[in-house]
């Protein structure tokens, strides 16, 4: 495929994926777990996943082909392992694709005349899934730049937001106990994950990023710890401005612009649907990627590892991507999908920390095979605890998920043509 992607396109990729709808969508959920001390969460998310960041930048630098931690991971111990961990890959992506798209026609509400119909929500999240994989199948370029707009968009209008609350934050408001003890502490961070997660999808366009082994571990941590700290001032903000946060909202930035400033209410209305629709589009670019890589190595079928003659795209592992979304959008409603995006990412982070301890052993490289483990070792540890969070029905669908990935993987071998 063709190498059209710079270090601004891969970074952008990096922000538009991390800063999508979780701090439109999780504030107020946030709140209410946490109470005053909730941008604590998006703290404590950040440090814990900062060793993870560091894993796939490592095994980022060594990679120069498409695929991420799919590729890590087969190169690390074998290529059944890294089809595991590179579905879940596809798991954790096209569960968040759906889950955005749900948000961006909620917003998409907040903008309307007059509340829409249930149904009406679903077709328009339908259409947006449709939509941003149209504009994908005309190759990774096209996408990029829609996201390159998009994440600048988002944040401007998120530092608009953070301009408007800062005047109004009451220090009074910056008090109390937490709400749910040390449990709330841990539910919190938890769903802070869904918005900090995202960094992880930086590697995945390696075979058309044009410097990948120089320009993938600069975006990989610079789009986490920027991201990270925009959410913790945003936090900070609407808890000291905004007393009206833990009511329970599919908007809660809305309602706040609303409170302190009416007419800028619509502005980050738009904001939000600007940021989910940048997330949406990120998603219609890299999750077929983790289709595209697995059939390449014979993993699934053959037809998914097709590159359009004309645009160079992935166009069949965009068009299935595109249909799985939609099947999961139409029952599914966002806070169901994000549990299931958790649980499913928690693989691929286990799996990238672990590659890594392994390919430094076979690396060649003196000075690689002489560092130390322990940061891999936190982050596997991290990625542990997230499994430990998650509750019995999101490890249901993440097993599910996994047996669906391998019936497909087997019914492929199956039906392979045996060699003469």
């Amino acid at each position: 495929m063709r190498r059209s992607l710079g270090l601004f396109d891969v970074t952008c990729i990096g922000l538009n994926a991390i800063v999508g709808s979780g701090i439109f969508a999780l504030p107020d959920d946030l709140y209410r777990e946490m109470g005053w001390l909730s941008p604590l969460a998006f703290l404590l998310c950040a440090v814990g996943l900062m060793p993870i960041a560091l894993c796939y930048a490592e095994a980022a630098s060594h990679v120069d082909r498409t695929g991420g931690p799919y590729l890590y991971t087969s190169q690390a111990f074998g290529p059944r392992v890294g089809f595991v961990v590179g579905w879940m890959c596809f798991a954790n992506a096209v569960f968040s694709f759906a889950a955005v798209a749900s948000i961006a026609a909620a917003y998409f509400g907040k903008l309307a005349l007059e509340a829409p119909a249930p149904a009406t929500l679903k077709t328009v999240a339908v259409l947006v899934v449709t939509v941003f994989a149209v504009l994908n199948y005309f190759g990774a370029k096209p996408g990029a730049v829609a996201i390159d707009l998009f994440t600048l968009g988002k944040f401007t209008v998120l530092i608009i937001l953070l301009g408007a609350l800062l005047p109004h934050v009451d220090p009074a408001n910056m008090q109390g106990e937490l709400p749910k003890g040390l449990a709330g502490v841990g539910s919190a961070t938890f769903m802070a994950l869904f918005a900090a997660q995202g960094f992880e999808v930086v590697p995945v366009p390696a075979g058309e990023t044009r410097s990948p082994q120089r320009d993938l571990p600069i975006a990989v941590m610079s789009s986490l710890l920027a991201a990270s700290l925009l959410y913790l001032l945003v936090q900070v903000a609407l808890v000291g401005a905004f007393p009206g946060l833990g009511a329970d909202s599919d908007a809660p930035l809305a309602n706040a612009a609303l409170a302190i400033a009416p007419g800028l209410a619509v502005v980050i209305a738009a904001g939000g649907l600007i940021s989910t629709l940048g997330f949406v589009s990120g998603s219609a670019l890299g999750t077929p990627r983790y289709l595209f890589a697995a059939a390449s190595d014979g993993h699934l079928p053959s037809a998914l590892a097709a590159v359009h003659p004309r645009f160079e795209s992935p166009h069949r592992a965009v068009v299935a991507t595109a249909v799985i979304a939609i099947l999961l959008v139409l029952p599914f409603d966002y806070r169901m999908l994000i549990g299931m995006s958790n649980v499913a990412v928690a693989v691929q982070y286990l799996g990238t920390c672990l590659a890594v301890l392994q390919l430094r052993k076979h690396s060649g490289d003196a000075a690689r095979q002489r560092r130390k483990p322990w940061i891999p070792l936190l982050g596997a540890a991290v990625s542990l605890s997230i499994f430990a969070a998650a509750n019995g029905e999101e490890l249901a669908w993440a097993i599910g998920s996994l047996l669906v990935g391998l019936a497909a993987a087997a019914s492929t071998r199956l039906t392979r043509p045996r060699p003469t």
